[in-house]
């Protein structure tokens, strides 16, 4: 009798905490990460190179019906906004509500200082950025978009209406 009783209270105590305990779940937006680790990189990586990577987006849009999702890019968790709305609250939030990050694989090819913070990065690719747009940098990259664009002409224009 006394065990019943005991085995009783112990249950009722473990429900009552269980569904009286305030939820600590995560509050995301919807979307799935996929396959553990590699997650989604597989199928962005083939809409990427079918040259069509917004379809990838605009799949996960239609299948959440939301412009915020979630999913695993490059072994990263990461969350994707879209539309205008997102975006200013992007960029109206930086380093208040969000940080901005690299991912670790962008990171050991381009290690960054710990001593560095991000608006001192953002000037110093301000000061470089530049140097690519310079008449003559533009020079060498004339013949290379020159042969690109022929090549998407005749692939993709050529005798289509």
């Amino acid at each position: 009798m006394e065990l019943c009783i005991s085995l009783s209270l112990v249950s009722l105590s473990i429900i009552l905490i269980v569904f009286l305990s305030p939820s600590k779940a995560k509050n995301l937006p919807p979307g799935k990460t996929g396959w553990p680790v590699i997650g989604e990189s597989i199928e962005y990586l083939a809409a990427r190179w079918k040259g069509q990577p917004e379809k990838f987006i605009f799949e996960r849009i239609s299948n959440y019906t939301s412009y915020i999702f979630k999913t695993k890019l490059m072994l990263q968790p990461t969350v994707v906004f879209c539309g205008a709305p997102a975006h200013k609250f992007l960029f109206a939030n930086e380093n208040k509500l969000l940080q901005s990050w690299w991912p670790s694989s962008v990171d050991n090819i381009f290690p960054s200082s710990s001593q560095t913070s991000s608006k001192e990065e953002a000037i110093k690719m301000r000061k470089m950025l530049p140097n690519f747009f310079k008449p003559e940098a533009l020079q060498r990259y004339i013949g290379i978009m020159d042969t690109i664009a022929q090549q998407h002409f005749a692939a993709d224009w050529e005798n289509k209406v």
